[in-house]
């Protein structure tokens, strides 16, 4: 009798830290994730990222599968001016790095347009596109990525641009 309550008492234990190393691990990779979405502003579809965490996050990646769509300004080493120079003289050195890092401070929201590229208006409306933000905070790092996606299809970001046109949204 005592046997089996010492078995018992082992087996809900073994449960609770279980369940603990999964609250755990949730709590580390999903809970402040960034919520990312498509909305319709001024004629084009942007990018909305938004950091419901209390502490600054970084997005250092975002990869468009398929490359038909460009995230614009998406890098917060390069100033305005820069950007500008480099538009007007494509030719001009870069010496900032070119990529995504992007800092959203805590309980904030950043916009930004996505670019079509030719292939995005030749596309087949059904064709999926899949937006992937590789992010992470500031406190300590963390050894495995942590993503928030997006899946949409070529039809879904061609009706918010035109919503916009239309002046609907």
């Amino acid at each position: 009798m005592l046997d089996s309550i010492i078995e018992m008492v082992k087996f809900v234990g073994g449960l609770g830290g279980l369940a603990s190393s999964a609250f755990l691990l949730y709590d580390r990779i999903f809970r402040y994730r960034p919520s990312v979405f498509l909305i319709p502003v001024d004629y084009k579809t942007n990018l909305r990222i938004k950091n419901i965490a209390d502490e600054t996050i970084i997005i250092d990646e975002i990869i468009i599968t398929p490359a038909i769509l460009k995230v614009a300004k998406a890098n917060d080493l390069v100033t305005v001016n820069e950007e500008k120079a480099a538009s007007m003289y494509p030719t001009m050195e870069r010496r900032v790095p070119e990529g995504v890092f992007i800092v959203i401070k805590p309980k904030e929201e950043r916009t930004f347009a996505l670019h079509r590229f030719a292939e995005f208006e030749n596309s087949d409306g059904k064709r999926m596109i899949t937006i992937r933000c590789r992010w992470r905070n500031t406190r300590k790092p963390f050894p495995i990525a942590r993503h928030a996606k997006i899946k949409t299809t070529v039809k879904d970001v061609q009706n918010m641009m035109e919503a916009s046109v239309a002046h609907k949204v």
